[in-house]
């Protein structure tokens, strides 16, 4: 066999190899990322997200995203939406944090060194697989973290989104084949919120923030009392 066709053959059993690799990759999304990957490449392409977001994408903490920003290792933020300036809010392009997941080159103007194989199919965050959030859910997150007391831990901290008026509207993950048309939506927020934190905030519904200290009733004793404290509190120094 000559060179060439044993380069040739290498080659078509590399891009099996991939292809095999994108097909798992496919089958293990989770409900959040295989809403955003079925859209149009245009729309994610225009599509700036907040840091609270793209951390949402890519299943890691808001700090973790700041501390790889601040390392610079992608994935990059958008181009005039890095920060930096005072007032400036951090925002990354949809189509970067695709392209970031399933290892493809950065299209977008990328000020960090290029270090990822571009092969490395769902190799580059675990929003690839059915991990963390999303794969245990709110209830799984509350019942580990129930006590409150490791606030300091980046992982105690849930996501929430919240309306335009700071409300809270409900734990990201806690219905996944529904809650992309939230995280779309420009004018509603995601905020990492500790648990007693969170169920001592003004909720959009009272009646859903009830529900949630009934499930805290039976998963995590105790934490109805921590976070109604700090709601009475609150409400004390008004």
């Amino acid at each position: 066999m000559s060179t060439e066709d044993r380069d040739s053959e290498n080659m078509d059993s590399e891009d099996t190899d991939n292809e095999a690799k994108a097909s798992d990759f496919e089958a293990e999304h989770n409900k959040l990322l295989e809403s955003i990957m079925a859209l149009p490449e245009a729309a994610r392409s225009v599509k700036l997200l907040p840091a609270a977001k793209a951390a949402l994408i890519l299943d890691c903490s808001v700090v973790s995203l700041e501390r790889r920003r601040k390392s610079k290792l992608p994935p990059p933020p958008a181009p005039n939406h890095a920060g930096g300036k005072k007032g400036s809010e951090v925002k990354y392009l949809a189509s970067t944090l695709v392209e970031y997941i399933r290892g493809l080159p950065i299209s977008q103007p990328n000020p960090y060194p290029e270090t990822l194989n571009p092969s490395a199919l769902a190799e580059n965050a675990a929003a690839s697989t059915k991990t963390a959030l999303a794969k245990t859910g709110p209830k799984g997150h509350l019942q580990k973290y129930c006590n409150g007391l490791a606030v300091e831990e980046e992982a105690a901290l849930m996501p929430f989104f919240v309306s335009p008026q700071g409300l809270v509207l409900s734990p990201c993950w806690d219905e996944p084949a529904a809650m992309f048309e939230s995280f779309w939506d420009d004018s509603t927020d995601v905020v990492w919120k500790a648990w007693p934190e969170a169920l001592a905030a003004v909720w959009q519904d009272e009646t859903a923030r009830q529900g949630w200290l009934k499930t805290a009733d039976q998963l995590a004793p105790g934490l109805r009392q921590r976070a109604e404290a700090i709601r009475h509190k609150r409400l004390s120094s008004i």
